[in-house]
């Protein structure tokens, strides 16, 4: 009888630490380079820029991980807040603006 529980047994072990590898990946910070790399293709996308031309900063605001920036000589620079997800933040939030 505990032959047949073994194959099942396994199975459920492997399922259920596959699905922990799984939501292990999905809760990994994203790395600040990939976070510039993303937004800098957002920045070219836009305006035809270059890569290079980004870089970014750490912010010393609340729920604001980095700033990326991107600037070109000669033009006016592109910038978007991101919070710890790699994601937009309102831009309020930088300016000390009420977002309402």
């Amino acid at each position: 009888m505990t032959r047949g529980l073994i194959l099942p047994l396994a199975a459920a072990l492997a399922l259920a630490g596959a699905f922990g590898l799984y939501l292990g990946v999905l809760s990994a910070p994203i790395s600040e380079g990939d976070i510039i790399a993303r937004h800098g293709a957002v920045y070219v996308a836009e305006t035809g820029g270059d890569l290079s031309d980004c870089y970014g900063v750490p912010a010393g605001v609340e729920g604001v991980r980095l700033m990326v920036i991107c600037e070109a000589e000669g033009s006016e620079a592109w910038f978007v807040a991101v919070d710890a997800r790699g994601e937009p933040v309102d831009e309020a939030l930088i300016l000390g603006e009420d977002a309402t």
